[in-house]
């Protein structure tokens, strides 16, 4: 119970992490697919490129996060987390799938490296 918990509060600041940092994410987002101003909903562009940066900047801190200082089974909290975000990503822009899976790809292999330069700092 004392991981679960331990996990929630991890999971807490990925959402946090990624509120705050949308708008960096949604501007690479913008550079791959332009977003326009929206005539249904009167949303600037500004804000369309803050909305579509949330679950990119999700995917990201929650793969590097977990893969650092989750505890118990990372791989299945891992899982079961992307799932939402996955789901988005497949209902909407099908053809910009990439941009969520090489952004997964680079938390992951940036989160291994630091975790092997904190294992290596830690024992020598």
């Amino acid at each position: 119970m004392k991981n679960f918990i331990k996990n929630i509060i991890l999971l807490v600041v990925v959402l946090v992490l990624s509120y705050f940092t949308s708008e960096y994410f949604g501007k690479l987002y913008d550079y791959f697919s332009p977003l326009y101003d929206s005539s249904f909903f009167p949303i600037p562009k500004e804000g369309l490129i803050t909305i579509t940066g949330v679950p990119f900047a999700y995917v990201f801190f929650l793969i590097l996060l977990f893969k650092l200082f989750a505890w118990g089974n990372k791989k299945k909290w891992i899982g079961w987390l992307l799932v939402p975000p996955l789901l988005f990503f497949g209902s909407g822009d099908i053809k910009h799938i990439y941009l969520p899976i090489i952004l997964g790809l680079i938390a992951f292999y940036l989160g291994k490296l630091l975790q092997r330069l904190f294992i290596k700092n830690y024992t020598t």
